[in-house]
């Protein structure tokens, strides 16, 4: 197998969160399966100082003018193949990345994104995508991708034993967590105080763990600071992360909306009952496969708790049988599925002919152009979504100054 260049592109490298793992994981391994990765990471410094990793500098008060000054000077060549995780920056650089073909890797789910995937129509040659409900979006929207160019993209797993050895639950508390970012957005980190206050009303004996971190951790430790039953590890990783997986009894999340959470599979491989709001997400018929009471309706705090309170008045030989369950849904995580599905599906890709857009037509500059980030993912997300030039933005020899 010939090697094939690929530039990954997307916010961040280093910090926590799903796609960022993902991007470290290609770090390790894109070269096993004859990749030549590269990786341009948006919002880290230029000097990044790690092998193989463009950091851009950008911040919140920068502007897509400024990352596409900024993109210009990211090694790029028309052998490349440019994946776009979460098809993020594809919008605004696709007129100049070079690229000989482009992927968009759909990590996640988020209001609106139906909407803004037909907008990248003639952008893109081939997307992966981590769940069933997000592949099934992107070939509705995307229509020209087909089956062909399109598949399903299994997060990858390693766990060391396949199930969490656990007392019975009559005998002591209920071990609860949360494992990802600890932020409003998306998470919902706010509605955790509410589900306390909810298991308190239902008299459910419990402790709770966070693991992880995030721009709302300090609030939440605050909140929780005079609760004994509440714990914080922070950020864990390796063998300290699966240890204290393992000793919880479920994980709950009360997101709004998902993708098919990394900390949720890698829970249930170890046994890990999964306690989560049915938001059409990838991980419903995961859960539904294993309980279907442990899905409830979003934001609805009474609802997860008496989920788990369900659980706590369930039999041990029915406990130990759901989380048997919860690790044979998992299975298809196993192993090196994922770099191996990644990899397998940039070369057919780059197999077929070309479908995306290479050249570009001039067009008049837009007031998103000079709107600064943070304000645009407050009140104007959609607007990282209009290709700056195409019918309505630049070419790229309109973007000449240097950053």
């Amino acid at each position: 197998m010939s090697g094939i260049r690929v530039l990954h592109g997307f916010t961040f490298f280093r910090s926590l969160g799903g796609v960022e793992s993902m991007l470290r994981l290609h770090h390790r391994v894109d070269a096993v399966h004859g990749l030549d990765s590269t990786f341009c990471a948006y919002f880290e410094p230029r000097d990044i100082g790690i092998e193989r990793v463009f950091g851009m500098g950008l911040n919140a008060f920068s502007t897509i003018q400024t990352a596409r000054r900024r993109f210009r000077s990211v090694p790029t060549s028309s052998a490349e193949t440019i994946v776009y995780h979460n098809f993020w920056g594809m919008a605004f650089f696709a007129d100049l990345d070079r690229g000989s073909r482009r992927i968009g890797v759909l990590h996640t789910d988020t209001p609106g994104l139906a909407s803004w995937l037909r907008q990248l129509s003639g952008l893109v040659d081939g997307a992966l995508c981590v769940s069933r409900p997000l592949l099934e979006l992107v070939r509705r929207e995307l229509p020209e991708l087909g089956e062909d160019r399109t598949a399903w993209l299994p997060y990858p797993v390693a766990r060391d034993r396949t199930e969490a050895a656990q007392p019975p639950m009559a005998s002591r508390p209920v071990v609860l967590g949360f494992a990802g970012r600890l932020s409003f957005e998306q998470k919902r980190v706010d509605r955790f105080p509410l589900l306390i206050e909810a298991l308190d009303r239902l008299k459910v004996d419990f402790r709770f763990e966070f693991l992880g971190d995030g721009p709302q951790a300090t609030w939440l430790i605050r909140r929780f600071e005079k609760d004994p039953r509440i714990k914080f590890h922070g950020r864990l990783s390796g063998s300290d992360y699966w240890e204290v997986l393992k000793s919880w009894d479920a994980i709950v999340f009360v997101s709004d909306y998902e993708g098919l959470p990394i900390s949720l599979i890698e829970a249930m491989a170890v046994g890990v009952l999964p306690v989560v709001p049915s938001v059409g997400s990838g991980a419903d018929p995961y859960v539904r496969n294993v309980r279907e009471d442990l899905l409830y309706q979003p934001g609805k705090m009474d609802a997860a708790a008496a989920a788990i309170h369900a659980l706590t008045r369930a039999g041990h030989n029915e406990i130990q049988q759901l989380r048997r369950r919860a690790n044979s849904v998992i299975e298809p995580h196993l192993g090196d599925c994922y770099e191996r599905t990644f990899a397998r599906h940039v070369f057919h890709v780059a197999a077929l002919p070309r479908i995306s857009r290479s050249t570009f037509k001039r067009a008049t500059p837009h007031l998103r152009m000079f709107v600064p980030f943070g304000v645009l993912r407050r009140v104007w997300l959609g607007a990282l979504w209009k290709p700056a030039a195409w019918t309505t933005g630049w070419t790229a020899e309109s973007d000449t100054a240097s950053a």
